[in-house]
């Protein structure tokens, strides 16, 4: 056989290859979106120093006023990572310390300086107890049991700041570690569940798991207070709330004052002045259990400030609008019926954009358009990125997402092997035409 019928056979097999693999892309890949404003980036460079899969889920983003796009990692090993616009590739920066995970705890300080709260996995599945004794509330004792076993020998997450004039431009391998500053633990045996920044007064709040205790951080004196239980009753109401019901998410009003969900789902609020946490008469919308000695209710997943108003996505997935000035809260709906809304960002052209869907379950793109209400939802569908026959992704999980300076949209896939996903609004939603109206 002479080397030209070799040539031939070879650049049939791989005509044939490639083909199907684009077949079978298009076939999965279905988005209800223009599909070239979606993309992802691998964290690193391959064989250099991309960081590992079991390493690589994404639960904590921010949007910097440098422009940049930092992000913590989540598994065995917790890294720091940095999207860069100017060489459109995520840059690892480095491990955070020993610390396992970073779950929705990284922000900005008015100083410019990248503050990071650590714990545990919190995305690993909790070891549950197969045989326990029977008996009234059995279950929920045994759950807060082996919730506190996890943290039975931890020391607690801390708090750790990172300057990006000192750090970002150098190149890190794996080993490497990045160059954080570290503040203290605010509460012992604690994880930091999730952190805002108070720019205006200088101060940092967060809420920690499992015992909810609610903290600050002086950025003048970087002392650590711990302000007590931000709520007190134990609730395991069904999958992923998670266990109990501690919110995952904080804003600060228009105010001063921060917000969030406390017990039996009612608005709770903190008051710098008097640092006091009390609740509100409103209630966010969700399914409640109440039964003899019990009560099951949701909690805040997320939440994004627009001028006065807040809007928030509950763990029942439910969405809803907060105005403190008027003492109100509007349930909008539910963009999907099932739980979770993993994760929320407001856009440039006023629309918030959302994941929602539970554990184990493939996520989904939402959006909700807050300058005319009469729109509603608008689907976007999976977000599959389809680049064959180079490379094509179907996520699953998402866990936070936020807004660049230039209103891009960056996602965190928060699974194995995860990647950061980059979405550009604008495109219109896919309606077997290319001439839509729509003006996300």
């Amino acid at each position: 056989m002479t080397n030209s019928i070799y040539r031939l056979i070879f650049s049939i097999i791989i005509i044939s290859t490639l083909s199907s693999v684009a077949v079978f892309a298009q076939k999965w890949v279905n988005p209800n979106f223009m599909a070239h404003r979606l993309d992802y980036r691998d964290l690193g460079y391959p064989a250099a120093n991309e960081i590992e899969a079991d390493n690589s889920p994404i639960a904590a983003l921010l949007g910097h006023s440098n422009g940049r796009i930092y992000g913590a990692t989540t598994g065995k090993q917790s890294y720091l990572i940095a999207f860069d616009q100017r060489v459109n590739k995520v840059l690892p920066l480095g491990k955070i310390a020993s610390e396992e995970g970073v779950f929705h705890s990284i922000v900005e300080g008015p100083d410019g300086l990248v503050y990071i709260g650590t714990g545990k996995n919190e995305l690993k599945k909790l070891h549950l107890t197969k045989d326990i004794p029977g008996g009234r509330r059995t279950i929920e004792d045994q759950l807060w049991k082996d919730i506190q076993n996890k943290y039975k020998d931890y020391a607690g997450g801390h708090i750790y700041v990172y300057d990006p004039e000192k750090g970002d431009g150098e190149a890190y391998l794996n080993e490497d570690q990045a160059k954080v500053t570290d503040l203290g633990i605010p509460v012992p045996k604690n994880s930091i569940y999730c952190m805002v920044a108070d720019g205006e007064n200088g101060k940092i709040y967060g809420i920690t798991y499992p015992d909810a205790h609610f903290f600050e951080l002086d950025l003048a004196s970087k002392k650590l207070k711990d302000h007590g239980a931000w709520l007190e009753k134990l609730s395991y109401a069904g999958p992923e709330r998670y266990l109990r019901s501690v919110p995952r998410s904080l804003v600060v009003g228009k105010d001063g004052k921060v917000y969030s969900s406390g017990d039996d789902g009612l608005i709770t609020v903190f008051n710098p002045e008097k640092a006091t946490i009390s609740q509100l008469n409103l209630r966010i919308p969700g399914e409640y259990w109440e039964a003899w000695n019990y009560n099951g209710f949701p909690v805040i997943d997320q939440m994004v400030k627009k001028d006065s108003l807040i809007y928030g996505g509950t763990s029942d997935g439910f969405i809803f609008q907060l105005d403190i000035s008027k003492n109100k809260i509007l349930n909008l709906g539910k963009p999907r019926w099932g739980r979770r809304v993993r994760a929320m960002a407001l856009g440039n052209d006023e629309a918030v954009y959302m994941i929602c869907g539970e554990w184990e379950d493939v996520c989904k793109m939402y959006s909700f358009d807050t300058s005319n209400k009469q729109n509603g939802f608008t689907e976007f569908g999976v977000l599959g990125v389809d680049r064959s026959p180079y490379y094509a992704k179907r996520p699953y999980q998402f866990d936070y997402m936020v807004k660049g300076t230039d209103g891009t949209i960056f996602i965190g896939e928060s699974d194995r092997r995860a990647k950061l996903f980059i979405y550009q609004p604008g495109g219109g939603v896919f309606d077997g035409t290319l001439n839509s109206s729509n003006p996300r």
